[in-house]
């Protein structure tokens, strides 16, 4: 995922939890609001998933996993992945795929 599309600001946040549409897959959970910006992507992982490092590397995972299907997310939206701690030492083709579904099932994902 490149850094022009990373969500920063903690009032995007904010309205993305408040305004967003939730979509559910097994490991993690996908919110989608509207943006003018166009396509923005926040990460969420918070301190139950684990210590610092376990936090960076599932970081890492979504922002790769996303980056696979990138060309293919709705660019009309923000979203914000977050990471449940069951997501802890799945390999990336497994954080891959979820991924992909909890985008499918947000019907997010074009064709």
């Amino acid at each position: 995922m490149q850094k022009q599309y990373r969500l920063k600001k903690r009032a995007a946040f904010a309205y993305v939890y408040r305004k967003g549409d939730r979509a559910f897959a097994k490991d993690l959970l996908l919110l989608s609001a509207r943006s003018r910006e166009g396509l923005k992507i926040g990460l969420s992982v918070s301190k139950k998933v684990g210590n610092a490092v376990t936090r960076n590397r599932v970081k890492r995972l979504l922002r790769e996993a996303i980056s696979q299907i990138a060309d293919r997310i709705d660019s009309s939206y923000m979203y914000v992945v977050v990471a449940y701690p069951s997501i802890v030492g799945l390999p990336l083709a497994t954080v891959a795929e979820e991924v992909e579904a909890a985008y499918a099932r947000a019907k997010k994902l074009k064709c």
